[in-house]
């Protein structure tokens, strides 16, 4: 499913910033990063994320405390609530892999298909099987704007196909996104290969 975004619109739920993943990321790496968390019998990872982009509008004051109420009885209910789905809980984290591509091609290269292979089965897992991603192309910044777009969002539909072909994600958990090179990684370098890159977005149950 293609997701048609306005000229220089940005991806509102995605606010946490990427993790950017290195070539060659783990199972329990994803995880952490698409999650929050590593799954059943891997290690604690603890995902170093980039810090948000600083607010410059003041904040307004506080306001005044208000009187503390009177404390209200409230029945016992019988047992806790059942726990979310963890994909839930971590709703709007993503991590930016290094997806290899052919020159000018949406054609996914060899090399990165055991990247992808990991992705799916984090995706196929069962604590992730209620989970919706969306999955965004971003190019650097040479070439024109209307061309990287349309590769960026080429990518990203190549990438579903393959989760979908060779993984059995269901497409109906997937959409799709080019954002050309109107989100770099790397601001002050915007022609820096780092990014071209491939970002999932964990959007929850």
């Amino acid at each position: 499913m293609a997701l048609a975004l306005p000229a220089g619109a940005a991806l509102a739920q995605s606010a946490a910033p990427a993790v950017p993943l290195g070539p060659n990321p783990s199972e329990c790496e994803i995880q952490a990063a698409l999650f929050g968390a590593a799954g059943p019998g891997c290690p604690s990872i603890v995902m170093k994320r980039p810090p948000p982009p600083p607010v410059t509008a003041a904040s307004p004051p506080a306001p005044a405390a208000a009187p503390t109420p009177a404390p209200v009885a409230v029945p016992t209910l019988p047992g806790p609530p059942p726990d979310p789905p963890v994909a839930a809980l971590k709703a709007g984290l993503r991590a930016a892999f290094r997806i290899g591509f052919d020159f000018n091609s949406a054609r996914i290269r060899p090399e990165s298909r055991a990247v992808l292979d990991r992705i799916g089965a984090v995706m196929t897992a069962p604590e992730a099987a209620t989970a919706r991603f969306r999955i965004v192309g971003h190019t650097d910044a040479v070439g024109g704007d209307a061309a990287n777009r349309a590769l960026s969002q080429r990518r990203a539909e190549a990438v579903a196909d393959y989760l979908a072909d060779q993984h059995g994600v269901r497409r109906d958990r997937l959409d799709t996104a080019g954002m050309g090179a109107r989100e770099p990684l790397l601001p002050k370098k915007p022609k820096a290969a780092e990014n071209r890159r491939v970002e999932i977005v964990n959007l929850g149950g």
